[in-house]
């Protein structure tokens, strides 16, 4: 339950373009990938610099450190995502491991709207939308929108209903490590609050506070801060907390493959122009290559001759993403 409400708000799909976010360039469509790595925050003995507001603010990431594997938010159809077929209206879905995420555009007024989440074990759908954005958006944004609709736990079934408030409330420079500055950043935070509840008992609680900063000209955040506290049933509230930046300005450390070894297999390796992936993939398998520095060299849905002469010689790791599955293997191209 803790890994589905972490990640159900975390899109950042909102760029930068002086200080004014627009539909028609911030709004991921099908097809768009978005890749970035956990962050590691045991430098920040004090906690890392979120709650910093206001205009001309400074903050300073420089000590974050990227982890690999990557994490990949993948822009898809309805119609690819399990449990589509409760959101009908979904113009696009984000797909993050096993959950899928659903979203409308709408072009007047222009917003974009949070219908629900799916994942094996919790499900939401909102009758009553959450407005995520009412565009433009600039610095001074404020948005507080009620929500309701019903869950499903497993086997358990209830309604929800709480609000989303959406503040653009932070506005300067951000500091990333090598030295890195990065001026007009805006900070888009947004607090979500739900209750569950079976009849007219109460099932749970949920907050979620989610800080995404994003800079000129890019489509995505650099940088997602997401703060989750949960309680169900009688069980004690618990807090989640998962930070994620832009592989462009984040290097991974801590390599790790998990090859699936009892799930697919990768052959020859070392490779030329051909390679092999064999064992239970799904229609909508992608190959996603990454250099050694963490960079993404290939996206592709084949393993084509053409595809892979364009990879310069060297070590890449494999991520396949097949269905709710990903697997990471270590490869070299020759």
């Amino acid at each position: 339950m803790n890994r589905f409400f972490s990640f159900m708000l975390s899109l950042g799909f909102f760029g930068l373009n002086s200080q004014t976010l627009t539909q028609s360039f911030n709004e991921p469509v099908v097809g768009d990938i978005d890749v970035h790595y956990r962050l590691d925050t045991s430098a920040y003995t004090s906690g890392v610099p979120i709650h910093v507001s206001g205009n001309n603010c400074t903050w300073d990431f420089s000590k974050l450190v990227g982890n690999f594997p990557m994490v990949v938010d993948s822009f898809i159809n309805v119609s690819a995502a399990v449990g589509g077929s409760a959101y009908p209206n979904a113009s696009f879905v984000q797909h993050r491991d096993l959950l899928y995420t659903f979203y409308q555009s709408i072009s007047s007024p222009q917003q974009t709207e949070l219908l629900g989440a799916y994942s094996p074990s919790l499900s939401l759908t909102f009758t009553n939308s959450a407005i995520i954005a009412t565009y433009p958006v600039a610095y001074g944004y404020s948005l507080t929108d009620p929500v309701a609709g019903s869950f499903k736990f497993n086997s358990t079934n209830g309604t929800c209903v709480g609000s989303i408030s959406i503040m653009a409330d932070g506005f300067g420079t951000a500091k990333f490590n090598g030295g890195v500055s990065i001026p007009n950043v805006l900070c888009l935070r947004s607090v979500e609050v739900l209750t569950l509840s079976i009849g007219i008992a109460q099932f749970g609680t949920f907050r979620q506070s989610v800080y995404n900063y994003y800079m000129p000209g890019r489509k995505y955040p650099i940088l997602n801060v997401n703060y989750t506290t949960y309680g169900y049933l009688a069980n004690p509230p618990t807090t989640t907390a998962f930070i994620y930046g832009s592989n462009d300005y984040f290097s991974g450390v801590g390599i790790e493959e998990n090859t699936g070894l009892d799930k697919i297999q990768v052959f020859p390796n070392p490779f030329h122009n051909k390679l092999v992936v064999q064992g239970d993939l799904k229609e909508d398998t992608r190959y996603l290559f990454y250099d050694a520095k963490g960079q993404m060299m290939l996206s592709t849905s084949s393993l084509s001759e053409s595809d892979l002469d364009c990879l310069p010689t060297g070590l890449y790791f494999l991520n396949v993403q097949t269905g709710a599955s990903s697997y990471f293997k270590k490869v070299v191209k020759d």
